[in-house]
Parts: C-alpha cells; structure tokens; sequence
C-alpha cells in the first residue's frame, strides 16, 4: 500500500514542476498557443534541451521540429519492424494454412490420429505461440492482429478437441 501513496505524492510533486517550464521563452512561446497546448508544449519542450536553451521562438520551433522528426523517425522504424514481424506472422499463418488442409485429408480418410497430430504439430498454438508472442516480445512489441491470432488460436484448439474425442470415440470401438 505505501508503494501507491509514495507514487501518488511523487506525482503531486513533479507534475506541477512540469508544467511550470524553467525557461522564460518556453513559458512565454507555449503561452501564446491555445489553453488546451499550452500545459503539452511546457511539458515536452522543458524536457528537451535544445528548447531549453533557446533563447527565443524561432530556437522553439527548430527543437520543436528536431523533436518531431526523431518521432517520426522512431515510428519509421517501429512501421519496419512491424512489417518483417507481419511478414514472419504471414509464413506461420501459410504453414497453418497448409497444416489444416493435410488436417482435412487426413479427416476425409480418416486418419484422426495423423489429423490430431497435424494439428498438434502445425497448427494448434501457431497464432498465440509463434506470432502473437513475437509480435508483442519483437522489435515493434506491438500487435496490430492480436484479435485475429486469439480467434484463430480458439478455433484450432477447438478443432483439435473435436479430434480428440472422434479419436477417443474410434478407439473405443477399435477395441
């Protein structure tokens, strides 16, 4: 419990602070914006050194522009990141793809055992396990189709259940 009150009171302390910048030129330039800015503007430019040793608006605006362009730099590379996961997350997806039809021969023939395996093998856990997991843990940790890869993950795991019993259900007669 005093873990939450000590956070609590550190936040009380140093959220006003921010608000307030150290740099005349950041109160004045960030006062000039509209009310709703004003308390982002302090906030980020006091944090960034360059604007705090601007010594008038147009110094502002060239860190508040360097500022940008390293966000968007950062996004850039979170958006490459994201498309060689998303490209990883596409191969497991095709071998799901491919894992199911041979589940679907093997059904039509029926080969539940050989069915249940394909399953257990190269699809069931693929979407949470191999690309959910590495989306979130990858480069990017982001996951732009987590609920695709849960609802995916869902189906095999029932599927695979359904084989189990028509297994269990085979063998009893088998024996």
């Amino acid at each position: 419990m005093a873990r939450p009150v000590a956070t609590l009171i550190f936040a009380m302390v140093i959220i006003p602070a921010l608000a307030i910048a150290n740099s005349p030129v950041i109160n004045a330039t960030c006062a000039a914006l509209t009310p709703q800015l004003y308390e982002y503007c302090v906030g980020v430019l006091s944090a960034d050194p360059a604007a705090t040793n601007a010594t008038d608006a147009h110094g502002l605006a060239t860190a508040a522009v360097n500022i940008t362009a390293d966000k968007a730099a950062a996004t850039l590379q979170v958006i490459a990141y994201l498309i060689s996961e998303l490209n990883t997350c596409q191969d497991i997806y095709a071998r799901m793809e491919e894992g199911l039809a041979n589940v679907l021969t093997d059904i039509r023939d029926g080969r539940f055992k050989s069915a249940m395996l394909e399953m257990d093998v190269n699809v069931t856990g693929s979407p949470n396990g191999g690309c959910d997991i590495m989306l979130f843990e990858g480069n990017a940790q982001k996951d732009p189709i987590s609920e695709e890869n849960t609802q995916n993950d869902l189906w095999a795991s029932l599927a695979d259940a359904i084989l189990e019993t028509i297994e269990r259900n085979v063998s009893k007669r088998g024996t």
